[in-house]
């Protein structure tokens, strides 16, 4: 299977757990390509006033995944931009993620993959079920493990 693993990461941690869902998939023999996405101009919560410099094609991969951070109790302005951008995607399976520093899913977790997953509806994407990624889990690759396997199995074919 072609997977795009395609993110949004402040921080480093939301590309930490792109980078570990990657090497999840390629040691079950899956072809994967991993894109940060990069933008030109000031990014901040619910700002638009920027440009995503390297906003790939989806129309190869059989499986996307799509991550972000929350900000501000939402999601990622970058990762929303992109996903108003990429059209239809009829018959293409799509799981969203997000990580969040705080530990509570009312503190935006949950709005933010709703946000996600509501935009990919408009699309026609078949949509998994998502994942809310916590701190301390994703500052822990022993702690992200689990959920990694989680959402590995959760794309099987």
């Amino acid at each position: 299977m072609k997977i795009g693993i395609i993110v949004h990461s402040q921080s480093g941690y939301t590309a930490k757990v792109a980078r570990l869902l990657g090497a999840g998939f390629s040691k079950r023999g899956d072809d994967t390509e991993t894109v940060l996405l990069r933008t030109v101009g000031k990014v901040a919560p619910r700002s638009t006033s920027f440009e995503i410099r390297n906003a790939p094609a989806v129309e190869d991969y059989d499986l996307i995944i799509l991550g972000a951070p929350v900000w501000a109790f939402s999601a990622s302005p970058v990762i929303m931009k992109y996903l108003g951008q990429l059209g239809r995607l009829t018959g293409k399976k799509v799981l969203c993620f997000v990580t969040k520093a705080l530990p509570f899913l009312w503190t935006g977790g949950t709005q933010a993959l709703g946000l996600m997953e509501g935009e990919l509806a408009l699309s026609g994407a078949d949509i998994l079920p998502g994942e809310i990624i916590r701190a301390p889990a994703y500052r822990s690759e022993a702690k992200l493990r689990p959920v990694i396997d989680r959402i590995v199995a959760a794309c099987t074919a």
